[in-house]
């Protein structure tokens, strides 16, 4: 009995071992398969934030480079804002809006004078004695020398247009000058010289033609709103031939004479009852007096020696002292304001009008009137261009109105004044000739060197589609000034200059309309002010 109860106790004793051998290979099991369970998640875990950091690094660097896509966008779909290019304003924005853009319209308008000054009293009497010392023909010098004198503040305001402001304002203002010159200085001197005056067909025609020429010239480079070196270098070739026609001007127009005569013969031939009434042809238009006929004063030509004599001593100018207090309460209050002006030039331009020993400075007078030109234009645009960006007005209207016409005055005052003289002719042909200038010097030189010199081998874009049309709109005004001139016999009175001064306003406001997309999206938007 004993034996069997020890083996039962034996065998018990050994069932419980394995029970408990088997209770710990399956603990084990279970911690090992916990333990392969927590590695497996934590490493899940871990690649699973790894991931999650990955993506929005990704995403994060995919909305940058959408965002500098979208901002790249915007910059090509936008007119960059010229003022930036400039030294900044001494107002803040908010106070500029607020008013501060009156201080800076008055500070351009007494610019305006200040290069009405630098540019009459040196700097054409400076280029009088080179072309004098030259010994060039009057037709030449005046084409180019007395047109450069004229035409500086346009000259230069579109030098400051491609190299500083690095906009349009430069073309706009070339636009709206031909305009001004075209139509507000020919239709003033209709209204104010106070007799009719009879043109001279031939240096109209002459010059006529060209300015169209030079239009459609302008409107071929800016049509693709790209100008490059050789359209440039096209541009001043035109202008050398303008000159070379200068130059031989006296046998071209006897040809037109004679060829004239021919047509008015064959026309009576052809039309007995009627006849070809005889154009005003020569090398230069006698003086004119005035006659009555039927109340309104009239100029009719004449060969009396005296009145022959008077293009000399218009021509002649005797040195008159700056400092001479004008008489008029309007006169004295302009020489007041321009003072500072006056003794700023006297002391640092050197006076080649004076008699003596002063007018063999002329070439230091030349050089530093241009320094000045340079600065008061550079000024000039600076402070019509923060007024513009203020009230959110393009560069280009801005050209087009104020600088045009603040850059224009001067010869507006000087051919009103010819014409009162009795010059009326010369008045006229120096407003359509100096176009021709404007155009192709003033535009086809600074563009020349922009993408020739200083960026060779690139184009210079221009920003405004919309000086496309108002170049084409310029085109409607040299046929309008031809036919309406035809229609009047070649006179121009009174009521013609206020239909001259009508059609400018017309066409000023159509231009700046083509600005303002008014008549659909041509022009892209400003771009948005840095924040």
């Amino acid at each position: 009995m004993e034996g069997g109860t020890r083996f039962a106790e034996r065998s018990r004793l050994t069932r419980r071992a394995r029970q408990r051998r088997r209770l710990v290979k399956l603990a084990l099991v279970a911690c090992v398969y916990l333990l392969g369970v927590a590695v497996t998640t934590g490493v899940r875990v871990i690649r699973g934030e790894k991931e999650d950091v990955i993506t929005q690094e990704d995403e994060y660097s995919e909305y940058r480079v959408r965002r500098a896509a979208d901002l790249e966008e915007e910059e090509r779909n936008c007119t960059p804002r010229s003022v930036d290019n400039f030294f900044g304003n001494f107002f803040t924005l908010e106070q500029t809006q607020d008013g501060g853009f009156v201080l800076h319209l008055l500070i351009a308008i007494y610019l305006f004078a200040s290069l009405a000054i630098i540019c009459d009293d040196y700097f054409v009497a400076s280029l009088e004695l080179i072309c004098e010392d030259l010994g060039l023909q009057e037709d030449v010098a005046g084409a180019t020398f007395m047109a450069a004198g004229s035409s500086a503040p346009e000259l230069f305001t579109s030098v400051i247009g491609v190299f500083f402001a690095k906009s349009d304002v430069g073309v706009g203002t070339i636009v709206g000058s031909a305009v001004f010159n075209l139509l507000f200085i020919i239709g003033v001197c209709g209204l104010l010289a106070g007799m009719v005056i009879h043109l001279t067909w031939w240096p109209v025609i002459r010059d006529t033609g060209f300015y169209l020429l030079s239009v459609l010239a302008l409107v071929i480079v800016i049509n693709d709103t790209e100008v490059y070196w050789y359209e440039g270098m096209a541009m001043l070739i035109m202008y050398a031939l303008y000159i070379l026609i200068m130059y031989f001007n006296r046998p071209l127009e006897t040809r037109a004479e004679v060829h004239f005569e021919k047509f008015r013969q064959w026309w009576r031939r052809k039309h007995p009852k009627t006849d070809v009434k005889q154009p005003l042809i020569g090398g230069k238009a006698a003086p004119q007096k005035k006659a009555e006929n039927n109340g309104e004063a009239e100029t009719a030509f004449t060969d009396d020696p005296m009145c022959q004599s008077l293009e000399d001593q218009h021509h002649e100018k005797e040195y008159e002292s700056p400092w001479t207090v004008p008489n008029g309460v309007v006169h004295r209050i302009y020489w007041f304001a321009m003072v500072p002006i006056r003794c700023l030039l006297h002391f640092t331009v050197p006076d080649c009008r004076r008699p003596g020993r002063w007018r063999k400075t002329y070439p230091l007078t030349f050089t530093l009137s241009i320094v000045w030109i340079a600065a008061f234009s550079y000024v000039m645009v600076w402070m019509v261009t923060i007024a513009g960006d203020a009230l959110n007005i393009p560069d280009t209207v801005m050209g087009l109105t104020i600088l045009a016409a603040g850059t224009s005055v001067p010869d507006c005052l000087s051919s009103v004044f010819v014409a009162r003289d009795g010059w009326g002719d010369m008045a006229v042909s120096n407003s359509i000739g100096s176009n021709v200038f404007d155009i192709l010097i003033c535009l086809g030189l600074p563009w020349l060197l922009q993408t020739a010199a200083v960026t060779p081998g690139e184009s210079l874009s221009i920003s405004s589609s919309g000086l496309v049309y108002s170049s084409l709109t310029l085109l409607g005004t040299v046929v309008f000034l031809i036919v309406s001139l035809t229609i009047n016999g070649w006179r121009l009175n009174k009521p013609l200059g206020v239909v001259f001064l009508v059609v400018y306003v017309i066409v000023i406001a159509l231009t700046c309309l083509y600005e303002l997309n008014v008549f659909g999206d041509l022009n892209p938007p400003s771009c948005p002010r840095p924040e």
